[in-house]
């Protein structure tokens, strides 16, 4: 399982599927990047897709194209949104990963809604959450560059 969350995390996109009250079915699709066993994605703190995870954490990963299309197969996973120093850890890591684009979509984010106005959202699909639990930290030895 865990060889399948690297292969989303190295994918460019990835396809997020929540659901509202209602049980309707919003896809988003956004840039991935690996937090550990897990999956890492960042957006708007007031976005549609953050409201949805806050109120049903439950939701549908897979890779897709820059369209938004489905190239894999849909995961049950759980989400949570991050607190301040996740989020930071995500937005370097998004740098290190999507490179100039991402610095730029990056200081026009925090230019527009400051550091506090995004979040970043972890991603532990179900069959791997039962192995690593759902709290997943970092050794000490970790560093972010």
């Amino acid at each position: 399982m865990h060889d399948r969350t690297d292969r989303l995390a190295d994918g460019r996109y990835l396809l997020l599927t929540t659901f509202g009250d209602d049980g309707s079915r919003q896809d988003s699709q956004l840039w991935v990047v690996a937090d550990g066993p897990a999956l890492g994605v960042w957006t708007l703190a007031h976005s549609g897709e953050a409201e949805r995870i806050r109120r049903h954490p439950q939701v549908l990963i897979c890779s897709c194209d820059a369209h938004g299309h489905p190239t894999g197969r849909r995961l049950p996973a759980r989400a949570r949104l991050c607190d301040a120093e996740a989020t930071a850890r995500y937005r370097i890591s998004l740098i290190n990963k999507y490179g100039l684009t991402a610095l730029i979509v990056l200081a026009r984010s925090r230019f527009k809604v400051g550091l506090a106005g995004t979040v970043g959202i972890r991603i532990t699909p179900n069959e791997l959450e039962r192995l690593v639990g759902p709290e997943w930290l970092p050794p000490a030895s970790y560093c972010a560059n």
